[in-house]
Order: structure tokens, then C-alpha cells, then sequence
């Protein structure tokens, strides 16, 4: 699928089913032209699924999935032209040129985490390193930033200050100068 000269968008549904996970997967990548980023059962016990492509698309399979599934959607969002750390971060393809600052935000569901990612990528310079989401946590989600103290600090108070991820933060920090170990540890 050719996204270059269509805008970007990520959607997430969020299941209390594996089964019904699985089910609702297969409609949503049934209903329009969306690449699926992710399927897959997370912890504790239940289902989610990202999808990327145009908006509409996306907005069109998320639709779809909502109606299919239903009472089994624990929560569910689009992230229209999410910033491109963000794709890059759920890849795990960041690549550490120098050690700085390291701000994490913590919330009890996965689509929050991806928010955070977004509002903190784009409120200032800083890097999106990892967005971990609910594998062996517990169903619970975070993301990473690295850069400048003040650049760190910025983007961890943009992304609680979105309502998305302020329902649903459990925790945040700032480390100014990380020792190296945590970095290599991290990635």
C-alpha cells in the first residue's frame, strides 16, 4: 500500500476476548485498505489490534470493528498523521547516536501509550525511543522519550496533559543522565 501522498493514521481496538480478538482482526482488515501493524493477545487476557493506513480507511475498519465486536471493545482510537518516531518506536528500530535525558509515561491501557507517544513526539524535541504495549506488563502500556532535559521534560507534560492519557497514567519520570546500562538494558 502506497501511504507517501496520503496522510498517515493509526488505529487501535483493545478486546477483553482472545477469540473474539482474533475475530474482530480478520473484519477489520477485511473492510478496507489498512495494513495490520499488530494482532495479537496481550496481557491479562486480552486482545488488541493496530492498524495503519489513509484516515479514512483506517476510521472505516475501526468502524467496523467497534460494530462487530461490540460489548468485547475495552477501548478503542485513531490517531490521525501520528508523528513518525511513533511508527518507528512500535518497530524497534530507534538507533542511540548519544545517551540523554529519559522521560517514561506509564498508563493501565495500550491506546493511551500510543497518545502519549503522539503529544509528546510533537510538543517538542524529543525522540520517541519505545512504546511497550501490555506484553508481559499486566495490560499495562508505556512509552520512552530520550533528548534534552527540558525537551524530555516538555514532552512527558504534553502527553499527561491529554485527556486519552491523563484518564488512564499511572505514573511518570524524568532521568536527567541515565547511565548507559539503562539505555542498553531498554533496547
Amino acid at each position: 500500500m502506497d501511504m507517501k501522498n496520503e496522510l498517515r493514521a493509526l488505529g487501535m481496538l483493545e478486546l477483553k476476548s482472545i477469540a473474539k480478538g482474533f475475530y474482530c482482526a480478520d473484519t477489520v482488515v477485511k473492510t478496507a485498505e489498512v495494513e495490520l501493524v499488530k494482532a495479537t493477545p496481550i496481557c491479562p487476557g486480552k486482545f488488541i489490534i493496530l492498524i495503519q493506513g489513509g484516515i479514512a480507511a483506517v476510521a472505516a475498519a475501526l468502524e467496523a470493528g467497534r460494530n462487530m465486536c461490540g460489548d468485547y471493545v475495552v477501548d478503542s482510537f485513531l490517531l490521525g498523521n501520528p508523528h513518525e518516531h511513533v511508527f518507528g518506536a512500535l518497530a524497534d528500530t530507534y538507533t542511540f547516536e548519544k545517551t540523554q535525558a529519559m522521560g517514561v509515561v506509564e498508563t493501565w491501557a495500550v491506546p493511551a501509550a500510543l497518545v502519549a507517544a503522539d503529544q509528546g513526539a510533537k510538543a517538542a524535541q524529543s525522540d520517541v525511543v519505545k512504546v511497550g504495549l501490555a506484553q508481559q506488563l499486566g495490560g499495562k502500556a508505556y512509552v520512552v522519550f530520550t533528548g534534552e532535559v527540558a525537551a524530555v521534560q516538555a514532552s512527558v507534560e504534553a502527553a499527561v496533559n491529554d485527556l486519552r492519557v491523563s484518564a488512564k497514567l499511572i505514573d511518570t519520570t524524568v532521568i536527567p543522565n541515565p547511565d548507559l546500562k539503562l539505555w542498553e538494558a531498554l533496547v
